[in-house]
């Protein structure tokens, strides 16, 4: 599905088989004649951690007692925290620039100076930060006391390649504060859900049945009846919406009340366990190419796959097999026989039929674009092949399993990212979605609008076709490629845009 959002000089689209939005409980439409490019530009939704700190992985739940961490120390001049979507950082006081980035809602950055008035474009007062200007309207605060900046903590993403806990909703409410007995009568689960079909085919591939356990206490903000502070001041009322059958949510607490387990979405909104299904996370990743191992290599596609032994002049069927999405290094040799064709490993007389992998090799010339410089870094990937390649230049220096789009839907072509969020909420709906919606989806990397590369927490049947025409990779794979492309991303902003920040890495999307 596709969508393309004009705003000024900037073009935003917002698609991804669901659509990339950014949203945030409580918090307000704009009002009519008032979306500029920020607003368009919230459709990436990020968050990496206020102090700076990059990401790596923990082994204890980061979410359990401890978190969140207080917050960051205000410095001379403060801190400037987002209260709602559009809180970008400019590159000069002019609201009319194209954005570098932007602030997570509800985090923070450090105030390098007293605010300025400019009275260029729509905001009049502005404040200095890491490499440009924050606005310190409406959007923002300078208050590190406000409540809806103090609660936000509890929505700080954790350290390493799964930035949140995820659940599939079996039709369950967010609500902004966790209800009495009497209050509590909506209906959620059963645990055993229907089939899905059509495009939602593989969005419970990773649910599991084990009922969600308490990792801390109630939240502070929420305890005695407290609810969950709106940017405005105003108190909510305790109904927010409802999560339908299969959209997905990403939590940090959950915790117990009146005999129940609860969890708080990212979006301050308190959500039934009992109505959700938790992902269990993905351990595949990809391999780092080097001197012991170099393409090419085959991955093993759709199931584990039979070895076969060369006895004389015939390939014979050992009996053993590769597991599931393990790989095996080749020495480019192969043999034909009976019509199939079966590809040499390393191993001396092993073969493996052609037919049951997924063949990553080495690109034999580097696209143009990447020659600018010794060692230039590149993404190549191979849509019919399921695989995606890092290049510094000629050499590969790591390969693994991708899914591309059903039916042809992920765009062939040249392409540089574009932008990089963490998290990025993705959504077919303009506004608060209602109907469906895919929450903080992690490493999101905008290569053509509306199409990315990015994690996939709901499924790891990577190597075969699956998305609406994303990338998608293993969330420990998507952070790696995070890391390699340009523009590096800020870690105390939400999102990083490539223009003004030195541009993107160039990625080559091929058959």
């Amino acid at each position: 599905m596709l969508r393309a959002v004009a705003f000024g000089s900037l073009l935003v689209l917002t698609a991804c088989g669901a659509e990339p939005g950014a949203h945030h409980a409580l918090t307000p439409a704009s009002a009519p004649g008032e979306r500029s490019d920020a607003d368009a530009e919230g459709t990436e939704r990020a968050a990496t951690h206020s102090s700076g700190e990059l990401i790596e992985p923990e082994p204890a739940d980061p979410f359990g007692p401890g978190y969140p961490g207080p917050l960051p120390e205000a410095g001379e001049h403060g801190r400037v925290g987002s209260l709602t979507w559009g809180s970008w950082i400019h590159p000069k006081p002019d609201s009319r620039s194209l954005p570098l980035g932007g602030i997570r809602i509800g985090d923070s950055v450090e105030a390098l100076g007293a605010p300025v008035r400019s009275g260029l474009g729509r905001c009049q007062s502005y404040v200095p930060v890491l490499n440009g200007y924050a606005c310190t309207d409406r959007r923002n605060t300078m208050d590190m006391s406000h409540p809806f900046i103090v609660a936000s903590r509890y929505t700080e993403p954790a350290k390493g390649p799964f930035p949140y806990h995820y659940a599939f909703s079996l039709g369950a409410p967010m609500l902004t504060r966790v209800p009495t007995p009497e209050e509590n009568r909506w209906r959620t689960g059963p645990r055993e859900h229907r089939k899905l079909r059509g495009w939602e085919v593989g969005h419970d591939e990773l649910t599991e049945q084990a009922p969600i356990e308490p990792n801390g206490p109630i939240p502070e903000f929420l305890r005695d009846g407290g609810h969950a502070p709106s940017p405005w001041g105003n108190k909510p009322h305790l109904y927010f919406k409802q999560v339908p059958f299969g959209s997905m949510i990403a939590y940090t607490r959950a915790f117990e009340a009146h005999g129940e387990v609860w969890v708080l979405s990212t979006n301050l909104t308190v959500v039934p366990a009992k109505g959700l299904l938790r992902f269990r996370r993905s351990t595949f990743q990809g391999v780092e190419l080097g001197k012991d191992v170099q393409l090419p290599i085959a991955w093993m596609r759709k199931r584990p796959r039979p070895k076969y032994q060369l006895q004389g002049d015939r390939l014979v069927d050992t009996g053993e097999t590769w597991p599931l999405r393990s790989w095996v290094a080749l020495t480019g040799q192969e043999r034909r026989q009976d019509g199939a064709r079966y590809l040499e490993t390393t191993t001396p007389g092993v073969y493996i039929a052609s037919a049951d992998a997924n063949l990553a090799e080495r690109r034999a010339e580097v696209p143009r674009e990447a020659r600018r410089a010794p060692g230039e870094r590149w993404v190549h990937v191979r849509v019919n092949r399921g695989t995606l390649t890092l290049y510094e230049g000629d050499r590969p220096v790591f390969t693994t399993l991708m899914s591309p789009g059903k039916d042809g839907a992920t765009p062939y072509g040249r392409y540089w990212v574009e932008s990089k969020s963490q998290v990025s909420t993705m959504t077919t709906e303009m506004g608060e979605p209602r109907k469906f919606w895919i929450a903080d989806v992690p490493w999101t990397q905008y290569f053509k609008r509306p199409y990315a590369m990015h994690a996939s927490y709901w499924h790891e049947d990577f190597g075969e076709t699956k998305s609406g025409g994303c990338v998608n990779l293993s969330p420990i794979d998507a952070e790696r490629v995070f890391r390699f492309t340009a523009p590096e991303a800020e870690p105390t902003w939400g999102t990083t845009q490539a223009y003004g920040m030195g541009g993107g890495t160039f990625v080559l999307v091929e058959g």
